[in-house]
């Protein structure tokens, strides 16, 4: 069993990662991406939303405009081994108490941590939450997500971003071990969507089925 902790700062895409990956499973798309295999959903939790007051905006994927109070969980179990896994996402606003110790609980329980960055603002602002986790493995997984925000030339940025990130990390004496370059949501202008929605996929069936 694999106890995944997705960890990252406020709206980098951490619940929509876990929506987008229980609608492969739930749809049967899980079989279709690279190590594609026949899993089932267990169970899913996401009482720890709660609606951002006056939120009336919805995001591509239909949901509610909404802060992670208490860490979302899945947990799944792949039909040919019968294994099951659990992924946790607990919010990234940790100045509030209940929210911060969400945070902490999942970085010392979880046997697999991928840490999620946005491209929809500074790396430098989302370096801040992780500088206040204490409890890292000695390797991690990172997830650079909403690639369609990415713009100019893109294999230049995100090798840019990659060596930022493993930079700051290496200060910390943690090693990255994979970069999973990700869209976790349905974005419509974005012709390479269904392609980096796929990543998601494929992202959480490496690190749980592969390790």
């Amino acid at each position: 069993m694999v106890n995944i902790g997705l960890l990252g700062d406020i709206s980098v895409g951490k619940t929509s990662i876990l929506r987008l990956f229980v609608r492969y499973l739930k749809v049967g798309d899980i079989e279709k991406v690279k190590g594609g295999q026949k899993c089932t959903v267990i169970k899913t939790d996401f009482s720890g939303e709660a609606t951002v007051p006056g939120g009336d905006k919805e995001d591509s994927l239909n949901q509610k405009e909404t802060k992670t109070i208490h860490p979302n969980r899945i947990v799944f179990r792949e039909d040919k081994s019968g294994k099951a896994h659990t992924i946790f996402a607990p919010g990234g606003d940790r100045q509030r108490a209940v929210v911060k110790m969400g945070i902490i609980t999942i970085s010392r329980i979880a046997t697999q941590i991928i840490a999620v960055f946005s491209l929809d603002r500074e790396l430098e602002r989302q370096f801040e939450f992780f500088t206040d986790v204490r409890f890292f493995p000695e390797k991690i997984s990172v997830c650079i997500n909403k690639i369609d925000l990415l713009e100019g030339d893109r294999d230049k940025g995100l090798e840019d971003i990659k060596s930022k990130i493993t930079n700051f990390f290496n200060k910390r004496k943690i090693s990255v071990s994979d970069y999973f370059i990700t869209c976790g949501e349905t974005v419509s202008n974005f012709e390479e969507v269904e392609e980096f929605n796929n990543h998601v996929a494929e992202m959480i069936l490496e690190i749980t089925t592969s390790r």
